[in-house]
């Protein structure tokens, strides 16, 4: 009997061990593609994996998109991510913690045009939600925005809500919807904000509008 019950416990302890790792393996996922038009593709540890509608995007995941192409992610609390063309877009971090009232967001948007719209994450008390590009980052609040090439310079431009944008030479606040910024290097101060004329506004949305 004594064996029995150590040969048992042995079992027990060897299959808890090889369970471990499938554990920890299993990254939750922060948001799932929604729409899709033409074919993208996401890097996770490097492998470079298709992607269809439904497909769970996780932390550290970048998506990627061919030419004509547009992606919706939609993330776990509603924020919603659309990717134009030729993008590139990095998850650094995806937090939502509604019973603690704590979320964060940081998302690299390393190539291309995008528009964010925030969900349940920009009313917790405790956040901090952030698109960082290569010549500034973007502090969102409750907020509806468009960023990109428009159409050979960098702009962001405001359609609900307030954003700050900002890097290591100073920052303007962009909170009257129908204006934007435009961005010409990481160690220039963002330009003034101006309106944006009715046709630049257009050619801005229809680079992230599914067709």
């Amino acid at each position: 009997m004594l064996k029995k019950s150590i040969l048992l416990f042995s079992l027990m302890a060897f299959a808890a061990i090889f369970k471990i790792p499938h554990t920890f393996a299993a990254a939750p996922g922060v948001g799932t593609v929604t729409r899709i038009q033409n074919t993208a593709s996401v890097i996770r540890e490097g492998q470079e994996l298709p992607i269809q509608p439904g497909a769970m995007i996780l932390e550290n995941d970048e998506i990627r998109s061919s030419e004509a192409a547009r992606v919706e992610i939609t993330f776990i609390d509603g924020t919603r991510l659309t990717i134009g063309e030729n993008s590139r877009i990095a998850i650094d971090e995806y937090v939502y913690n509604p019973h603690d009232n704590i979320g964060k967001a940081i998302i690299s948007a390393i190539q291309g045009p995008f528009r964010f719209i925030t969900g349940k994450i920009g009313k917790l008390k405790d956040k901090r939600v952030e698109v960082r590009t290569n010549l500034a980052t973007i502090g969102i609040r409750g907020t509806d925005f468009w960023g990109g090439p428009s159409p050979d310079i960098f702009g962001v431009f405001l359609l609900k809500g307030t954003i700050i944008v900002f890097n290591s030479a100073g920052g303007r606040i962009i909170d009257t919807p129908g204006t934007g910024v435009n961005l010409t290097g990481v160690s220039e101060i963002p330009g003034e904000v101006t309106v944006w004329n009715a046709a630049r506004a257009q050619a801005a949305i229809n680079t992230v509008t599914f067709r």
